[in-house]
């Protein structure tokens, strides 16, 4: 195990109590910064005169860019220097913030939110290791390391408890942030212009490098930088092959799919980069992700209920009727999805109490599924034209408890006797399908499907309701009346 120097990573006038407050403090720019915001994706879609698909792409570019970082995990949250990642990594976010306030230009956008969401799992995962060391005293790393494992039984057993009451745990605490960081640039938006977001980000990220200057020294790391930086053939290939797949489901709707020449020739470069990938993976005597790790059953099982999770919580229900049915704003959208957070605190409670007691995976599993169920239930009897916005929260918090449970539980499920060699494997496999796979493909079914129906209802208007309809007769009277 690496050691520490006294006060790691701060000077020693530091006080601990702060040092835990400035690595929370980290978390904000960490998690908040990216590509694009999707609150303020209305206001980007008219000053830049682009198409919501823009944003959404650019959107699961940054989780690519997420799950390409996970086969480095090890390797970087061993190096030991807070300071110097941070600093470079904050410094590159700002650039790259910068670069999409000012440009016009999707795929450069689309580039920048691949490289930050990059960073961003860097960064994460490094502060991370440092706060639980730090606040806590507790390496973190034992727990990754291969060769490390628990050599009996009761030692599994006693590990997969642990990770029953600590994964809702992290899990809460990284979606509560991610949550408030939504609503601060909801607000940011709606006050001011859509390029501020980006400005005050870039504000955040200048602080927190000044106070990292202030308040931590230069440790050098001992040895060789452990990165392979052979392995960047392996990111990029996986990258493209992802990115192309992402660029099929996004905008297969408004290119009518397969009739258009882009989307035939993005499905067919994303095939050729999946079968590079696999080649140089198999062939390097150190791959990038061992694939030895679908062999396991706990993995397979896992990638399988995060897919039917991310295709069947689907935020559009809700969206679709708030923004189409009530016509709200951005800010309005942004402060009912704050009621996440109560759904999130359920969810992770439900999960640490039943979890702990040792209770079968596949109870808990349905349990999840039903709140989830509950929650499309919910929204069936809501959509009416005397819906009411206030109701609206009670659909967000049962949605939020059933993914809270599912996405913490399902990673405990996954872990359950699994060798450390492959954690790093399973993150990646983890982060492709919850943030990119999943909710790509959901995103297309359920936007064909909406926009199948609005067509079908649309023509039915349009053939059996004239003049002679009191609340069609009102209605087109006082349009045309003003």
């Amino acid at each position: 195990m690496p050691s520490y120097p006294k006060n790691y990573p701060f000077y020693n006038w530091m006080p601990k109590p702060l040092g835990i407050i400035i690595l929370l403090f980290f978390f904000l720019p960490i998690l908040t910064v990216g590509g694009v915001y999707s609150v303020n994706s209305t206001e980007m879609m008219s000053g830049l005169g682009i198409i919501s698909e823009h944003i959404q792409f650019a959107n699961f570019v940054t989780s690519i860019g997420m799950a390409a970082f996970a086969p480095f995990l090890y390797e970087l949250v061993c190096v030991r220097r807070e300071k110097m990642m941070c600093i470079v990594g904050f410094a590159l976010m700002y650039i790259f913030s910068y670069i999409c306030a000012k440009t016009d230009s999707v795929f450069l956008l689309a580039l920048c939110s691949l490289l930050t969401g990059f960073l961003r799992m860097v960064l994460m995962m490094v502060n991370l290791f440092t706060l639980i060391w730090y606040a806590g005293g507790m390496e973190a790393t034992r727990n990754i390391t291969p060769g490390l494992e628990p050599k009996d039984a009761a030692g599994w057993n006693k590990l997969d408890i642990e990770r029953c009451v600590s994964q809702p745990a992290v899990y809460l605490f990284f979606m509560i942030l991610g949550q408030s960081g939504t609503a601060l640039t909801a607000w940011l938006s709606f006050e001011y212009e859509w390029k501020y977001v980006y400005y005050f980000m870039m504000g955040i990220l200048l602080v927190s490098i000044l106070i990292i200057f202030i308040t931590m020294p230069n440790y050098k790391f001992p040895g060789r930088f452990p990165i392979n930086f052979r392995k960047f053939g392996n990111v990029t290939a996986f990258c493209v092959s992802l990115t192309c797949l992402t660029y099929v489901l996004v905008y297969g709707k408004v290119l009518d799919w397969y009739d258009d020449e882009s989307i035939r020739w993005a499905t067919a470069v994303s095939i050729l980069f999946a079968g590079i990938f696999l080649y140089m993976d198999v062939t390097r005597r150190s791959p990038y992700v061992l694939l030895d790790a679908f062999k396991l059953r706990t993995i397979r099982m896992g990638a399988l209920l995060y897919l039917l999770l991310m295709i069947n919580s689907s935020a559009m229900f809700v969206n679709v009727f708030a923004g189409v049915g009530m016509h709200l704003d951005n800010l309005q959208n942004a402060s009912l999805g704050n009621w996440c957070m109560v759904g999130y605190t359920i969810g992770a409670v439900i999960a640490m109490a039943l979890g702990s007691k040792g209770l079968h995976f596949k109870y808990l599993f349905a349990l999840g599924f039903f709140f989830l169920s509950l929650s499309a239930v919910f929204m069936y009897f809501e959509v009416q034209t005397a819906g009411m916005y206030e109701r609206l929260k009670y659909a967000v918090i049962i949605r939020a408890i059933g993914m809270m449970i599912l996405y913490a539980l399902t990673a405990a499920y996954a872990n359950q006797r699994m060798p450390f060699k492959y954690l790093s494997t399973w993150i990646c496999i983890m982060l492709t399908v919850r943030m990119v796979l999943g909710p790509g493909i959901g995103g297309a079914i359920y936007s064909n499907v909406l926009q199948e129906r609005q067509q079908h209802y649309i023509t039915r208007y349009a053939q059996n309701v004239d003049l002679l309809n009191p609340d069609a007769s009102t209605s087109f009277l006082g349009t045309v009346q003003g």
